[in-house]
């Protein structure tokens, strides 16, 4: 039985969130249902939409008080027969819960991103989840903590792990040297790199000062940072980056890439792959390089050490410790078996648990769930 699902996400930035809501409507609709998406206007979400061939309508709302907004939902939702209405970010629910009042039909399901940082026990909150059939959540230490202090019965949070297209991220097949040609970066160079929003929690200046005890070892270590600035932080972040750099005479040995529109093949160019995030829930980044056999170091914070099997696949380091991210690169690139060995079993855990086919199964059955208990 094929299913109408509504998407809803009106986020400002994009990042793993934003690509991974987009590619659950992509993956949704190459099962044969009917997406509609409802995403902020002039943004990337939108840009990224546009490609996709997914119809897609652009709003602009105020937050919790848009009655525009709340009725484009309910319109949409009417006109395409939905059964299904996906939210994928918390300030949403103020819009889309009003929006489905005399709608018991439609099937709310909620993804969180973000960790819930205390109970949310009073009357508005009660009513707003009492109407969420699912909470879906990244990871099962993510699951406990929506279960403490989402008020919903604990049944309906459940683990719906980040899924990747494994054929796009093969290190077999996946041609190196593109990124080194681009960047004219010698083929022996080692290169520590790290995608993601250059951002202040995602811990890129902590890396930066984490170089020169790397080079102390490994004299011609390059730090490549592969992204663009967080929308809010745009032409002044990334400033202050290269101002620390060149504070510790380490701007010929920190690279800026800009965003990479091929992940895989900046990754077949890289060592070693960092995650210095000062709290990272999840991290879409971390799978891929996993995906790609790439010896991995990581924050101990979050929901990273439960990717990295708690050390048992990857390395973790000390969150906004720039010696201990300095002091685990050192160590991998010092012991070619315990980088080969890591890689692997981030590889096999990846194939076991992120495979997006397998995650889309599971997604399709949760919404089938739903719908059958309206």
């Amino acid at each position: 039985m094929n299913m109408n699902i509504l998407h809803v996400m009106f986020s400002p930035g994009w990042g793993g969130l934003e690509r991974y809501a987009i590619d659950q409507a992509k993956g949704m609709a190459e099962r044969g249902h009917q997406i509609k998406f409802i995403c902020r206007k002039n943004t990337d979400s939108a840009r990224n939409l546009a490609h996709t061939g997914i119809p897609n309508l652009e709003l602009d709302p105020i937050k919790y008080i848009d009655l525009r907004a709340m009725m484009a939902i309910r319109n949409t939702a009417k006109e395409m027969g939905a059964s299904i209405l996906h939210l994928h970010h918390s300030a949403d629910l103020g819009l889309a819960f009003p929006a489905l009042i005399g709608m018991p039909h439609v099937r709310l399901i909620f993804s969180t991103y973000m960790y819930i940082p205390a109970p949310k026990t009073d009357l508005y909150h009660r009513l707003e989840y009492g109407r969420v059939s699912r909470v879906l959540t990244l990871s099962d230490l993510m699951t406990e903590n929506a279960r403490q202090n989402l008020p919903i019965e604990p049944s309906r949070a459940m683990t719906m792990p980040y899924g990747i297209r494994m054929e796009s991220f093969d290190p077999d097949t996946t041609p190196r040297g593109a990124i080194r040609d681009q960047f004219n970066i010698p083929r022996d160079r080692i290169i520590i790199g790290l995608l993601g929003r250059l951002d202040p929690f995602k811990g890129q200046v902590e890396m930066i000062q984490a170089m020169p005890a790397i080079l102390e070892k490994f004299p011609g270590a390059l730090l490549a940072l592969v992204g663009n600035e967080t929308p809010e932080l745009e032409g002044i972040y990334q400033k202050k980056l290269v101002a620390e750099a060149q504070r510790l005479g380490m701007q010929d040995h920190v690279l800026f890439t800009g965003v990479a529109k091929n992940p895989a093949l900046f990754m077949a160019d890289m060592d070693v792959y960092v995650i210095p995030s000062y709290h990272e829930t999840f991290g879409m980044s971390a799978i891929e390089a996993m995906a790609m056999r790439l010896p991995v170091v990581a924050s101990d914070t979050g929901g990273l050490p439960e990717v990295l099997d708690h050390g048992g696949c990857g390395l973790l380091a000390k969150a906004k410790d720039p010696a201990s991210f300095a002091n685990a690169v050192i160590r991998y690139l010092t012991d070619e078996r315990l980088r080969n060995t890591m890689g692997r079993l981030g590889r096999e855990k990846a194939l076991a648990l992120y495979d997006r086919r397998k995650s889309m199964e599971r997604l399709e059955n949760i919404y089938r769930e739903a719908v059958e208990q309206a």
